[in-house]
């Protein structure tokens, strides 16, 4: 799977733009803020229906616009299929070959970000990693978006009830232990899949950590849950007065965590600078193996500024390991020389000076532009 090309309209600072993309390395150049990043962020929208960057849709679409337009061509198994995304200030819409779809019907392309939030992602809420690893799954596991969906749907309601200043105490309490079956149910399969998938990814994890800064300290992507499946509802029976009290539901999946951790500790406590960016490359290429064994294929690749992340070791294990992969790259930097030629063998590139792209080179015809 791969995409074949690109439009963004009123994206961000990218007025008019459209990339023919090579289905195997497309590289950006050019300097900060000239709008290499929110290409990648343009096709990162395919994958998961969101920015990595801003939770709300609305920023990305151009200052003074009222609307932006995101469309690519995808070639799959089947053949190939348009795909498009409209933002406007009242809604976002998703788009198969011209007919609305759902996000969970859109969001069928395998991605892989490694970026500069993506290292943050180890020091910042546990929202951020809940919602890494949710992504994670239900990309190689469909029923878990669903159930996710239907999760957050019964929280949702049971928090709007817990907050209800309206409602007479019994009548409130009536009406939250309705939910919390629901979120029992759903609850428990989110728990035991969060459990076996990191199993799984942690066993490469591993591999990969020590391969990297050799052999010493253990990684490991540690799962804390707030409760434990047998537990569930004698935790939601004793916490519920506390929840009426507070106004939300303190019991279940959605309070998780997973902590980074080398020998137990902390990264983000304990680590150093190097140990941070050594950690979050070895889960980025533990995530890599995982979507290519469950999926029988390699994930789009999204590489921003990663050059600069990593020192010249780590750059250089990186880069080696990429020689291997099968799948499509993109990938932003402030010059074409800084990827080894290696990676250029196969490969188009675009200098991206204020939202407008200009050819650089194609492996297929060599020089293109300036």
């Amino acid at each position: 799977m791969y995409l074949k090309s690109i439009l963004l309209q009123g994206f961000r600072n990218l007025p008019d733009l459209s990339l023919t993309l090579h289905p195997r390395f497309s590289v950006l150049v050019g300097e900060n803020a000239q709008g290499k990043t929110n290409i990648i962020e343009g096709i990162y929208l395919f994958s998961f229906g969101k920015s990595f960057r801003v939770p709300d849709y609305r920023d990305l679409i151009a200052w003074g616009q009222g609307q932006s337009f995101i469309r690519s061509w995808v070639h799959n198994d089947i053949g190939e299929e348009e795909r498009q995304v409209r933002l406007t200030r009242e809604k976002k819409t998703f788009y198969k070959n011209d007919k609305p779809v759902s996000p969970n019907q859109f969001l069928s392309i395998p991605m892989v970000l490694f970026s500069p939030e993506a290292i943050l992602l180890l020091k910042e809420s546990p929202q951020a990693r809940r919602d890494y690893i949710d992504n994670f799954i239900s990309k190689c596991l469909a029923p878990y978006g669903d159930r996710l969906k239907q999760y957050k749907r019964a929280l949702a309601q049971r928090n709007k009830i817990l907050k209800d200043e309206f409602l007479a105490e019994a009548e409130k309490e009536e009406q939250a232990k309705l939910w919390e079956k629901p979120m029992r149910e759903h609850g428990i399969y989110l728990i035991e899949e969060r459990k076996r998938w990191l199993e799984r990814l942690n066993r490469r994890l591993v591999e990969n950590y020590t391969q990297v800064a050799g052999a010493g300290k253990k990684a490991g992507f540690v799962y804390q849950p707030n409760v434990a499946p047998a537990e569930f509802e004698e935790r939601q029976a004793a916490c519920r007065s506390e929840e009426m009290e507070k106004g939300m539901s303190l019991v279940g999946p959605h309070r998780d965590d997973f902590q980074a951790s080398l020998d137990d500790l902390p990264v983000k406590y304990f680590g150093s600078q190097g140990e941070n960016r050594t950690f979050t490359l070895a889960l980025k290429l533990a995530e890599i193996s995982l979507f290519e064994e469950t999926l029988g294929f390699s994930p789009v690749l999204l590489l921003d500024d990663v050059v600069s992340e990593l020192d010249e070791r780590r750059s250089e294990f990186f880069f080696s390991r990429l020689k291997s992969f099968s799948g499509q790259v993109f990938a932003t930097a402030t010059s074409l020389h800084l990827f080894p030629k290696s990676c250029l063998r196969e490969c188009r590139s675009w200098q991206i000076n204020q939202g407008h792209a200009n050819p650089i080179y194609d492996s297929a015809g060599g020089q293109t532009g300036a």
